[in-house]
């Protein structure tokens, strides 16, 4: 006899259709968690490149302190820049040990003498404050440019000015343009002193110190000659220095410019920060400008002594 009191259990599962409805609505999810996901990364990377800029900017304070004025753009002649200057300002005095003293033209990079082995091996130690965590690759260059292969990659240039044209020496070059920073040709017998913040007499919180730019070697990414390097350089080291745009920028061409060609925009600042570039000003404060800022007020902020009135940006 039957018991009706005896109920049938069917066992549970998913159908196909369900399983790929289920799948469905997962991958819409990601799709719409994704770019929000992205953007708080490149938000904590854009935080940290400005942080970097922020260390840089106080090192700058801080050696001015101590010797009563900016260090030398670039020792156009010798090889040395600004990033090896202020070592011990930002807290890498064992690395600033290392390079052979007192500065001078004795050392380069074909040598094999103690000197010229001191300088290989600075130019080959990457520094983290000077890495934008937005720049895509490694820390170093494996390919070798001008020379030297593994050169420690740089992010930020130091402002020569609103009028360098060229990052060589001459007519619209950094060895007389008018910012905070140039090429000072110790190939001379009396090169030009590095600048002093009174120098600076359009305000210190009107004229640009450093800003970021990119490293790219590739010309189907729009540059193929967007070299930065630190601490020591080869072209630097070549006669009266050339190719000073591997520590030096210049805000006489628009931040992330496409419209200008290789050799203007290894000058420019840029980043992979959208919309445009983080800069430390002369007060060591920092600020995101965007690349639509007017041309005429980029060019005023790499000047510091035009007399321009700086407006909104």
């Amino acid at each position: 006899m039957l018991n009706r009191n005896v109920s049938t259990q069917k066992r549970a599962a998913f159908t196909l259709v369900e399983l790929l409805v289920v799948i469905a609505i997962i991958g819409i999810l990601v799709g719409l968690l994704l770019p929000a996901v992205q953007s708080a990364r490149e938000a904590a990377r854009r935080m940290q490149c400005g942080n970097n800029l922020k260390q840089l900017g106080l090192a700058m304070h801080n050696y001015h302190d101590v010797y009563n004025s900016l260090p030398y753009g670039a020792n156009a002649g010798w090889g040395h820049d600004w990033t090896a200057f202020i070592l011990p300002q930002i807290e890498q005095t064992p690395l600033y040990d290392t390079i052979p003293t007192p500065f001078n033209d004795s050392g380069a990079w074909t040598g094999t003498d103690a000197r010229s082995l001191a300088l290989i091996a600075l130019a080959q130690t990457a520094v983290p404050a000077f890495h934008c965590p937005s720049q895509i690759g490694p820390a170093n260059e494996a390919k070798d440019v001008n020379g030297l292969a593994n050169r420690a990659i740089n992010n930020y240039l130091a402002c020569a000015g609103g009028n360098a044209e060229t990052d060589n020496n001459g007519a619209g070059g950094m060895d007389s343009s008018n910012g905070m920073f140039m090429a000072s040709l110790f190939t001379s017998s009396n090169p030009i002193p590095p600048r002093k913040f009174r120098d600076v007499i359009d305000g210190l919180s009107n004229t640009v110190m450093i800003g970021e730019s990119q490293y790219m070697l590739d010309s189907d990414k729009g540059c193929n000659i967007c070299d930065r390097f630190l601490f020591y350089h080869m072209n630097y080291d070549s006669g009266s220095g050339s190719d000073f745009s591997e520590s030096l920028g210049s805000t006489f061409y628009r931040i992330n410019s496409k419209e200008v060609n290789n050799t203007e925009r290894e000058l420019s600042y840029s980043s992979y920060h959208p919309g445009g570039a983080q800069v430390a000003l002369g007060d060591g404060s920092t600020r995101f400008v965007s690349e639509t800022v007017d041309l005429a007020t980029w060019q005023a902020l790499g000047s510091r002594d035009g007399g321009e009135t700086i407006g909104d940006y």
